[in-house]
């Protein structure tokens, strides 16, 4: 296993494992973001979402009975369906459309936060559930992303910020066990990526530390600006550098 690559997820995985902890969700954007370059995006995906799947079941497991499972359910059955049903056939295309896809995805992520986000208001219920877990299930398996949508519909469910990180981290488990799973199935992940995964764990564990203590420092709703811009940033280069 080339030590670079090892390097490179060791310095990725922390620094989003950093921003999972303190916004709840954002780890696989970030290693998202960088991942692709030295490897298939397949086995980029199925790695990042591995990673992040550990952090995820700790935290649910922790906090279980904040875990509002009335109002996460109806939302979680039409997303596992429809990313189990993308993730497989998005098998099929290549490396460098799904990436310029992910591009196109960063940059309209990083503009709902900055000018729709605070005006967008979601009323929850079935309908809603089942309208935005299909847009949810499409970004899961397709970017490995369904954290921006999952906070846009779950926020507004919940009574307090416990129940809001114990739902939304109980809902990204169970996605992140199903593209896992595919992810093996489809030979995306390897026992050769064993190495990976180990190195990857473990900045799961120094980046989850950093970033409480810098979610405890800094404000959120500043830290978020700062997370989404680059965000932004991100997926304008992938874009330009897929066009040139």
């Amino acid at each position: 296993m080339d030590a670079k690559l090892l390097l490179l997820v060791l310095v990725v995985a922390a620094a989003g494992a950093c921003i999972q902890a303190a916004l709840g969700f954002g780890g696989v954007m970030v290693t998202m973001a960088f991942l692709p370059l030295f490897m298939d995006y397949g086995k980029a995906m199925g790695l990042s979402i591995f990673i992040f799947t550990i952090s995820t079941l700790v935290i649910s497991v922790k906090y279980r009975q904040y875990i509002r499972w009335k109002i996460m359910l109806p939302f979680l059955i039409p997303t596992l369906v429809i990313c189990g049903i993308v993730n497989v056939l998005s098998a099929s295309v290549t490396s460098t459309v799904m990436y310029l896809l992910l591009g196109i995805m960063f940059v309209a992520v990083a503009v709902y936060f900055f000018v729709f986000s605070e005006r967008i208001r979601i009323t929850p219920n079935k309908k809603t559930a089942l309208i935005l877990g299909g847009i949810c299930g499409i970004c899961y398996g397709l970017f490995g992303i369904g954290g921006p949508t999952s906070a846009m519909y779950f926020i507004p469910s919940v009574n307090n910020k416990k129940e809001y990180l114990a739902t939304i981290q109980a809902f990204l488990c169970f996605n992140n066990v199903l593209v896992v799973i595919i992810s093996l199935i489809l030979g995306r992940l390897t026992l050769a990526d064993v190495p990976v995964m180990g190195v990857g764990a473990a900045a799961l564990l120094i980046g989850t530390v950093l970033g409480l203590y810098i979610f405890k420092k800094l404000p959120a709703k500043g830290f978020s600006r700062i997370i989404y811009a680059f965000v932004g940033i991100s997926g304008i280069w992938m874009i330009i550098s897929h066009v040139l």
